[in-house]
């Protein structure tokens, strides 16, 4: 670790998250001078925006952090967030890391870039922005049309039930934080209404395999992020799925018999007033339709390949409930004593500490692949990167190690004073 920060380095890594590690780790390998700074400390966003209870949903064989290794026998685990911390931690202590430094400002210098930090300037040749990229919740308009007296949480702020205020929670969104929070909520005791949205769900093993491992056989996270026709895929929320437990399937059907109210997406609040969608019938017939599409993926895989399995088979979560059609359209959160609504409606990017030409209209740093229009900045740790697999663990070490060779390869092509481009078309 840095005891004092550097006036001038050739590389400026922001974040130690994995990204950002992972990044100065080939960095170091390539004999690269670079500093990573941390606004908290390593790992951050996993201390301070995961629940007390959070495990990854992927096994512990995708956790790939450079120098850390399985032990035998622990490739199926699922990781709690603090394992992972502590992890994160281990690679930290062989890296250039400086936390409790808050990047202020990155703007083009004469000759490469100044760093502004609440510890002082850094000017840096080459610039890696590792992450920043889903750190802002995206909570919607309606939440400011509740009544004081509702307490709101986002995901990043949820810690455990007890920590929740009294009272029945609502929970907006069925993603993957909101079901597992619904679904930890529910099995505590606690009054749960989840105003569900459009989402995949995967089974969490299915012949006799994890999901994960048929994904990665069958080359889904390798899908290169040029090759998607359809933009709205690189918004989709991550299938409901959970690691908790050992892992285990998730299914609204399944949450409605553990005593989940659901509805459909929130439509409109008007003070105790709350409004909602009549598409819980889709919702639910539309994360069906795509654990079957998966299902069906990996029976005509095992067809073409002659892959020995164990004969189809459905999990018992995803019976068919017949509720559906009976959700409520509109409530009082009065009279449902709703002491607390959990938004788990995503998050956005939180970049505007970049002075750069180069930013695209939501907020997010314009790049193909990481690389910017703006010689010397990069981007690492983001979903969709280069390819599906780009955020998470087990995608962010090769686009990392990318991005180095990159890094390198600008500070070994001589000084120069960096073209600032005049217009920026948003490419990211």
């Amino acid at each position: 670790m840095y005891e004092e920060l550097p006036t001038a380095v050739d590389v400026v890594v922001v974040g130690a998250g994995q990204a950002g590690l992972a990044t100065s780790h080939y960095l170091q390998a390539f004999g690269v001078e670079h500093v990573v700074l941390e606004r908290g400390r390593v790992g951050e966003s996993w201390r301070t925006a995961r629940w007390d209870s959070f495990t990854l949903v992927t096994p512990n064989w995708m956790t790939r952090l450079p120098g850390e290794y399985l032990e035998p026998g622990s490739a199926e685990r699922f990781l709690f967030r603090d394992e992972l911390v502590a992890r994160l931690e281990r690679v930290a202590a062989r890296l250039p890391v400086r936390t409790g430094v808050d990047v202020v400002s990155v703007a083009p210098g004469h000759s490469g870039y100044r760093v502004q930090t609440t510890a002082g300037l850094v000017s840096a040749r080459v610039v890696v922005v590792a992450g920043g990229g889903q750190r802002r919740p995206t909570i919607p308009g309606l939440a400011e049309a509740l009544p004081l007296t509702v307490q709101q949480l986002d995901a990043s702020r949820y810690r455990a039930p007890d920590a929740v205020g009294p009272g029945a929670v609502l929970v907006v969104g069925s993603g993957q934080s909101g079901v597992q929070i619904a679904e930890e909520l529910a099995a505590a005791g606690r009054d749960v209404l989840l105003a569900t949205s459009r989402v995949a769900r995967a089974p969490r093993r299915y012949r006799g395999r994890d999901v994960h491992e048929w994904s990665v056989e069958l080359g889904v996270y390798d899908q290169p992020t040029e090759q998607v026709s359809d933009r709205r895929q690189l918004r989709e929320a991550h299938p409901m799925l959970s690691g908790a437990r050992g892992g285990h399937t998730i299914a609204l059907q399944q949450l409605a018999r553990d005593g989940v109210r659901l509805l459909g997406r929130l439509t409109e609040v008007d003070d105790t007033k709350l409004r909602f969608a009549p598409n819980l019938p889709d919702n639910i017939r539309y994360a069906d339709e795509q654990a079957a599409r998966f299902r069906n993926m990996v029976n005509q895989h095992i067809a073409r390949v002659g892959v020995v399995a164990p004969p189809p088979d459905i999990d018992p979560v995803e019976r068919t409930w017949n509720g559906a059609d009976r959700a409520a359209l509109v409530l009082d959160s009065r009279t449902e004593r709703i002491g607390t609504v959990i938004w788990a409606t995503g998050f956005g990017p939180d970049l505007n500490w970049l002075d750069v030409p180069v930013l695209a209209r939501d907020g997010s740093l314009a790049h193909r692949r990481g690389i910017t229009a703006l010689p010397g900045l990069y981007l690492v740790g983001h979903p969709w990167l280069s390819t599906r697999g780009s955020g998470i663990l087990y995608g962010v070490d090769a686009d990392a190690g990318r991005i180095a060779q990159h890094a390198a390869a600008d500070l070994g092509a001589g000084d120069g004073d960096l073209a600032v481009p005049s217009k920026m078309t948003p490419i990211g």
